[in-house]
């Protein structure tokens, strides 16, 4: 696995993260959403969202970088991973570290529970790293619902 280095993210930050996510999405989601799904989510997605969401939304983003460069960002709020996104040209590898980094950052504030909403493609890496299923349910995105599983992992 190649190596990586986890840093908390920055405003500064924003753009690329930004980037990645969508470039993440177009092509890791291709076949689990319709291309209109992949379309209307991103949509809205804007630098100015990500830099909300580090000062305002009460969200901790922590960024993978190899060789200086952006691999990847996980995203958490309490203990809700909300997003977790590698770059699919560079980022092989940084969705476990990132995973992991945010586990530990869960369990850091003393809770024992991590939850998320999976996006279809992403259940099985989820289900590799001992999430469980809880329930259907779906996500807003660009005026569209999304499916998504509810997972959970009890943290040791």
């Amino acid at each position: 696995m190649a190596d990586f280095t986890i840093r908390p993210a920055t405003l500064a930050d924003a753009e690329a993260l930004c980037g990645l996510h969508k470039a993440a999405v177009r092509k890791l989601c291709v076949g689990a959403y319709a291309a209109d799904e992949i379309e209307a989510w991103l949509r809205e997605r804007e630098p100015a969202g990500f830099r909300h969401a580090m000062t305002e939304g009460g969200e901790t983003m922590l960024v993978a970088e190899r060789d200086g460069a952006v691999a990847g960002f996980a995203s958490i709020k309490e203990a809700v991973l909300f997003g977790l996104y590698v770059d699919p040209a560079t980022g092989r590898g940084a969705g476990q570290v990132l995973l992991h980094a945010a586990e530990e950052e869960v369990r850091r504030r003393g809770a024992t529970v991590l939850s998320l909403q999976a996006t279809l493609n992403a259940v099985p890496f989820y289900r590799k790293h001992g999430y469980m299923r809880q329930d259907r349910s779906s996500v807003r995105r660009g005026g569209r619902d999304l499916a998504v599983l509810d997972m959970i992992k009890h943290l040791s």
